[in-house]
């Protein structure tokens, strides 16, 4: 029977959170074959907006404060979904998987220092940072092999794409955590922000896009539905219910939980060789992650 301690119902949502955003690099690979990026987050993002507060709507949870908590909701949208994921959208078009992630496990480190810089009252002790540091050293080990293309200039942009998207999600991951009523269902917290986050994606694809032209495949088409449905809208309810529940440092180590994941099912299930070296690195974030949670208390 499923636990009905807030608490333990979080953890689990985070573990769904970390096979779905898992899943999600792989589905914008198929999409951007056929759509521009940030057409194609302002389209996703949209689709599962509407699905949300139409969800909200048909379930009674519609209470929202005022207005300007509304426009609160908004803004923190814009920067995690138009900023976050927008940016690492149109970035993937030009860096490898392993540079991609190896900047994505930064998540938890901006998350740790914005919070330190934006003080407030969730608590950051030293089990926390130990256990982001730690790792984030993991995730250098396992994927030692992108460090170098640090050095590649023809990275040089998506790079910079990669961590904007880190720091503008992790801006926002904090916004939510501080500007998010416990009131307030996380099904209306989420529409509002990934409403507000397609708007965006549509106004940077107005001035960014280098072309509006869609190729209609049907894998394209069904990586975009599985990216509004299941990456979207149901993940990003589900975060913001982890957020309710959980720091933001601890809520944005999925970062970290992601790469173990895919690679024990690439070891356990295709075959693919696991290395010492990934093993050691997989052993430290596993550590780190548990150091993270414990200082969260």
């Amino acid at each position: 029977m499923l636990s009905t301690d807030p608490r333990t119902r979080a953890f689990l949502a985070l573990a769904a959170i970390c096979i779905i955003w898992g899943t999600t690099y792989t589905a914008i690979k198929f999409a951007v074959h056929d759509f521009p990026p940030f057409l194609l987050v302002g389209i996703r993002q949209t689709i599962a907006g509407m699905l949300l507060m139409g969800w909200a709507f048909a379930s009674g949870k519609t209470h929202v404060p005022n207005r300007a908590y509304v426009w609160k909701q908004a803004l923190t949208g814009i920067a995690t979904i138009t900023g976050g994921n927008g940016f690492i959208t149109w970035a993937m078009q030009f860096v490898s998987s392993g540079l991609s992630a190896v900047i994505g496990s930064l998540t938890p480190v901006f998350v740790l220092a914005i919070n330190w810089l934006w003080r407030g009252p969730e608590r950051i002790n030293g089990y926390m940072v130990a256990g982001v540091l730690l790792g984030f050293s993991g995730l250098g080990i396992i994927f030692s092999d992108g460090w170098k293309d640090f050095a590649n200039p023809v990275y040089a942009w998506g790079i910079a794409g990669c961590f904007g998207s880190c720091f503008t999600w992790s801006l926002g991951t904090v916004m939510s955590k501080r500007f998010n009523s416990k009131d307030v269902s996380p099904i209306m917290n989420a529409g509002l922000q990934i409403t507000a986050g397609g708007i965006g994606g549509f106004v940077l694809s107005a001035l960014f896009d280098k072309t509006h032209t869609i190729q209609n495949h049907t894998a394209s088409w069904l990586a975009v539905l599985y990216l509004g449905v299941i990456g979207s809208a149901l993940a990003f309810t589900l975060y913001m219910y982890v957020l309710k529940h959980l720091s933001a440092t601890v809520a944005s180590l999925y970062t970290y939980i992601n790469p173990v994941v895919a690679i024990l099912l690439g070891w356990l299930l295709l075959g693919e060789h696991l290395s010492w070296l990934e093993g050691v690195g997989m052993g430290l974030t596993i550590l780190g992650v548990w150091l993270a949670n414990r200082g969260n208390g």
